[in-house]
């Protein structure tokens, strides 16, 4: 099944936009907990099916790519979306621009709408977290065990706060 990255923002500074770390720690542990189960049957269903801030399993929809949108008025930014979409492209600002992405090449396309004053961009792909950061390196076991420890400290310390 498909995964993407989900989350969405009004805000430039909003998490959607800066928090790649944490986005990046929830897919290293994804892996690890996939690799996991995959070499130890035993492993719980509760592991398996853990909710996460940042990850979205697109299986039970009817979604077969992951998405991108940004919406901007004035270079503020009203909307920051990454989700799961469907073929339909219906997305939150219509233009037939749109029609045209195709999500096997990564397409992104932006338009301006005189009227609202607004450029909307749209980004979708079809490969398990394209709409989100991707890890440089591959499976670099050191960097995996280092952003899951980092994670794991923001986790306890947030709810500490």
């Amino acid at each position: 099944s498909l995964w993407c990255y989900q989350c969405g923002d009004s805000s430039a500074t909003g998490s959607c936009i800066t928090d790649t770390a944490a986005m990046e720690a929830e897919y290293i542990e994804f892996n690890i907990t996939n690799s996991t189960a995959k070499k130890d049957q035993s492993v719980s269903e509760s592991t398996k099916i853990k909710q996460y801030q940042y990850l979205k399993n697109c299986e039970n929809t009817d979604y077969d790519k992951c998405v991108i949108e940004r919406i901007e008025e004035q270079g503020q930014v009203h909307a920051y979306i990454r989700d799961c979409h469907n073929s339909a492209n219906n997305y939150s600002f219509y233009d037939p621009k749109f029609k045209d992405l195709d999500a096997t090449r990564n397409h992104s396309s932006c338009i301006y709408d005189a009227f609202s004053k607004r450029v909307a961009c749209v980004t979708v792909c079809e490969t398990d977290f394209c709409n989100g950061p991707q890890i440089a390196g591959g499976n670099s076991s050191r960097a995996q065990l280092l952003l899951v420890l980092f994670y794991s400290v923001l986790v306890m310390l947030k709810n500490i706060i």
